[in-house]
């Protein structure tokens, strides 16, 4: 929507290669995308002030399934870190406002990193904060960078593709791909039990 107030319908096609990166990537990455006459800075104020006022009109928007794994996990008592590539103050309003954050011990944010997905540094801080090892602590992602991240740190992945469908590269690097967190859910009671 952004892009096409902007007079530049084609920049929701860079949406895969900036999905799961942090703000400064993604400004560092619109020059090569769209040009360096694009005006970046006004293209990423207006998709965020976007995406506030659809939350504030329509709420957070839950993927489904999310609280069944999250309220499985949590009677299970597993920790559990949210690794986003979002801004900590916009992450903890979705948190509050989805009623998600009362799931998570541990919340990682992409300023609160030095590089973002696909950098492993996001999961290896999550996993610190829970004070788990990589290879014992699963990661659920729906994005190649957020993949790339997780997998660079030694985690095992569970994909549940969302806006992007899943890359053929990518199958070698997951543990399982899931069609929803629903189908999560079940692996999960599967290999808890």
């Amino acid at each position: 929507e952004a892009g096409r107030q902007m007079g530049c319908p084609q920049a929701a096609d860079c949406y895969p290669e900036v999905v799961g990166r942090g703000r400064g990537d993604v400004l560092a990455l619109l020059p090569r995308l769209l040009g360096p006459d694009f005006p970046h800075e006004p293209f990423m104020e207006l998709r965020s002030r976007l995406a506030t006022e659809r939350m504030e009109r329509e709420g957070v928007p839950v993927k489904e399934g999310a609280r069944e794994v999250l309220e499985f996990l949590q009677s299970r008592q597993m920790p559990l870190a949210l690794a986003t590539s979002t801004y900590y103050d916009r992450t903890i309003y979705r948190l509050e406002h989805s009623g998600l954050g009362r799931y998570f011990q541990a919340v990682v944010t992409g300023d609160q990193v030095s590089k973002s997905k696909p950098d492993p540094e996001i999961y290896q801080l999550a996993c610190q904060a829970l004070g788990t090892a990589p290879s014992r602590t699963l990661a659920i992602e729906d994005s190649r960078n957020g993949i790339l991240s997780a997998h660079a740190a030694g985690m095992p992945v569970v994909m549940v593709p969302d806006l992007i469908p899943p890359a053929p590269e990518l199958e070698r690097l997951l543990f399982r791909r899931c069609t929803s967190l629903l189908e999560v859910r079940e692996l999960l009671d599967h290999l808890l039990t």
